[in-house]
């Protein structure tokens, strides 16, 4: 990757550009240093007490060295419809049913699987890093860095706080239009998969915050607007159903239903500082066919726009 130094009056040291106006890791610094070439100014190999002027041209080795991560076995399959793609990220519109990892029963028709066999086609050195992670059975945005680079500052810009997520749910009529659900999540019992809230901090648990607002309501049941503040593991899914409004179709925390066969959460969009330049980039997935027609089964009905950090359209 090539950066061109600007907006530096005076020489500085390159390790202080590095760390304070690239925001390389101290990780993947240690890296570069070990490798040839690893990091060069005006084509040539330096030290990075080396000092930099403006104009000065500085390539640091982060590509993959690979041209697929060995553990992750490239499959054939389609990927998922790609909602963006720069030269730092792609985006995906991940379907229901699908798991982002490799796991047991899973090795080769996950997100991952198909991520690496679209790069292994065009030659492009891959590790699947997915930025934000979701459930297998929950659809929407994934966003899926595209070097360790970029990987460590989006990572980096999520733990900051600096993302913003929106889901859609259908629920049982919440009494509320909107609200804050917020408590400590940790493993319920001995269960490898199942989390409880309570409003007590216990050993391993951690704390979260979940603000809802309801977009439409009708007889029965309601659609819901949820914005995760933290990123628990079943963090959206716990919440609801420990107020009493378990996500339709949740068979793990509520009950199955008629009119969707797995519960009834799309990740919508979702919005963060561009680790190119840092400008704010918002995206959006299309809510997938089960879900409309569950809404529609519900008497329910998707509104014109949602208010986010922009004005986001729903597509028909």
């Amino acid at each position: 990757m090539e950066f061109i130094v600007n907006n530096i009056e005076n020489e500085i040291l390159l390790k202080n550009y590095l760390r304070d106006t690239l925001c390389v890791s101290r990780r993947i610094l240690t890296h570069l240093k070990s490798v040839d070439n690893g990091i060069c100014v005006n084509g040539r190999q330096v030290n990075v007490l080396e000092k930099i002027r403006d104009g000065d041209i500085i390539r640091l080795k982060i590509e993959d060295n690979n041209i697929n991560d060995s553990s992750c076995v490239p499959s054939d399959l389609p990927i998922p419809e790609i909602i963006s793609q720069t030269s730092s990220y792609i985006a995906l519109n991940k379907p229901a049913g699908m798991p982002t990892h490799p796991s047991r029963g899973h090795f080769e028709d996950t997100l991952a699987n198909r991520v690496s066999g679209y790069f292994q086609k065009r030659n492009f050195p891959f590790v699947f890093r997915t930025v934000n992670r979701l459930d297998s059975d929950t659809s929407g945005v994934v966003l899926i860095a595209l070097n360790k680079y970029y990987s460590s500052r989006l990572s980096d810009s999520l733990k900051k706080g600096l993302f913003k997520k929106e889901y859609l749910a259908i629920t049982a009529n919440l009494p509320s239009d909107s609200g804050i659900i917020s408590g400590y999540i940790s493993r319920e019992n001995e269960s490898i998969i199942k989390r409880r809230l309570t409003a007590n901090q216990l050993p391993g648990s951690q704390y979260s915050v979940t603000e809802y607002t309801v977009l439409d309501r009708s007889s029965d049941f309601c659609l819901v607007k949820l914005n995760p503040v933290t990123g628990k593991t079943h963090q959206l899914r716990v919440h609801l159903a420990s107020i009493g409004y378990p996500i339709a179709g949740d068979t793990l925390y509520g009950n199955a239903c008629h009119f969707i066969c797995r519960q009834a959460l799309h990740a919508v969009s979702l919005s963060f500082p561009s680790p190119e330049n840092g400008d704010t980039v918002t995206l959006f997935a299309e809510p997938p066919q089960d879900f409309k027609t569950a809404l529609i089964s519900c008497g329910l009905n998707l509104p014109g726009t949602i208010k986010n950090t922009e004005e986001i359209s729903f597509p028909h």
